[in-house]
């Protein structure tokens, strides 16, 4: 049953606004003046820190977008700013928790929507597609953050522009809307796309050339949404995958879960023990892959060493986050006989340092057209468009609606969500997203 903590929360939630906490079936353009939110006044274990509230909904500025939110991931990285252990702070207290998700825009700011009723007019709607009666009236207008620090976890959020990124429009059903069903196409993927999707496409292309059926890839965590995103993505690109999986309870369960990253697209599951892979079975299915260049690792320790010790001659291990808070190590042998290199990885950088070339761009060459809005519908002329950010997400979105990725997810509402985060990540259950309305 629930925890006495939980069924308080259960009460509150009970108390508040039956239309605020539960919201329509259909959709209205209905502003509220307050939103339920996961807030935090001071750092510390989530489970505690975090508390459910009815927030006042800020003022709209010239250059914000009012965003109603679906869904939001818990990735490992928000709990770690909510612990305060992250690199990413709040600037104030109290603070919402989240920094990935997906919603439907409410409204625009007046100057966001100058910008785009003169660069996308409309006979139909006299030259305002960007009206607050257009975008209830018409396709939803979705987006999804394109950067860290937006406190994803609400129903309403009121968010810079430049930290959005709109998605197609028009080309999902017509019930993707607040309220719809779990199971409508790709949303879980799309409200996943801007951390772990992209997080998983840089590190196959920045560090090592992966070419079709000529290189392996070896991961750890397979069954993160980095490692289940990686997996899929080598499939598509035709490079062999190995994963190496930590120990199950039984050998039943080890073998389902091996099973699963095999439906994914790998090519061979060892279990993540130290000595799997030096079996005598093991090494002649490694002899008949292509040489391991790459081994991405998002846990550390031991695990780390046991992925680097199947590199190829000059081969790389990437780290992009450490479950076991453990060093991330390379076997000695490895570093000195086959010169296997150690880097890291984190998305917030790498679009941080594209943004400013972008920017540098734009003030130097006369041909670009510089726009403050970023990624929130960019002209095709502006830095953004022309630039390396936008080209990963369009390639990652297209991926998603073209059904090549499978990202499962643990569905919860912002009531529950406490305490599944109290509860830890299950193994195989999915990632925890907060879906907003049902």
């Amino acid at each position: 049953g629930k925890s006495r903590a939980g069924m308080l929360r259960a009460a509150a939630r009970r108390a508040l606004p039956a239309a605020l906490a539960r919201g329509a079936r259909r959709y209205t353009g209905h502003v509220p003046s307050s939103t339920l939110a996961l807030v935090y006044d001071n750092h510390g274990h989530p489970s505690k820190a975090l508390q459910l509230r009815e927030v006042p909904v800020p003022p709209l500025g010239p250059d914000d977008v009012l965003v109603e939110m679906i869904a939001s991931p818990v990735n490992p990285a928000d709990l770690n700013v909510v612990e305060g252990t992250y690199p990413i702070r709040p600037g104030t207290f109290p603070a919402i928790g989240g920094n990935e998700g997906l919603g439907r825009v409410m409204r625009v700011g007046e100057r966001v929507r100058d910008a785009l009723a003169t660069r996308y007019p409309t006979e139909s709607n006299n030259g305002d597609a960007f009206s607050p009666e257009s975008l209830a009236r018409g396709a939803p207008l979705h987006v999804v953050t394109a950067e860290p620090g937006c406190g994803t976890w609400r129903a309403h959020a009121v968010i810079p522009a430049r930290k959005l990124r709109t998605l197609q429009r028009g080309t999902e059903p017509a019930s993707v809307l607040p309220g719809a069903s779990a199971h409508e196409p790709y949303l879980e993927e799309l409200a996943q796309m801007s951390v772990n999707v992209q997080t998983a496409w840089r590190m196959l292309e920045d560090f090592v050339r992966l070419d079709y059926e000529q290189a392996t890839v070896v991961l750890n965590a397979p069954t993160s949404a980095v490692g289940r995103a990686a997996i899929q993505l080598c499939k598509h690109r035709g490079v062999d995958v190995v994963a190496i999986l930590r120990p199950r309870p039984s050998h039943e369960a080890f073998a389902a879960d091996a099973n699963r990253l095999v439906e994914l697209g790998a090519s061979l599951v060892l279990e993540d023990d130290g000595a799997a892979h030096r079996t005598t079975e093991a090494r002649a299915r490694l002899a008949n892959l292509p040489p391991v260049k790459l081994a991405l690792n998002g846990v550390g320790g031991a695990s780390c060493v046991n992925a680097a010790s199947m590199l190829a001659r000059d081969g790389v291990v990437v780290t992009y986050g450490g479950m076991s808070k453990q060093p991330a190590g390379i076997p000695t042998g490895a570093a000195i006989f086959k010169n296997v290199a150690a880097r890291g990885f984190w998305l917030t950088r790498w679009l941080e340092d594209r943004r400013m070339e972008e920017e540098a761009s734009a003030h130097t060459d006369p041909s670009v057209v510089p726009w403050a809005h970023g990624s929130f519908m960019p002209p095709s002329d502006s830095a953004y468009a022309k630039g390396k950010r936008h080209a990963m997400a369009t390639e990652c979105e297209r991926l998603i609606r073209a059904g090549a990725l499978n990202l499962p997810t643990r569905r919860v509402d912002l009531e529950e969500a406490i305490d599944v985060i109290g509860e830890g990540a299950s193994v195989g259950a999915g990632k925890t997203m907060i879906w907003m309305r049902e």
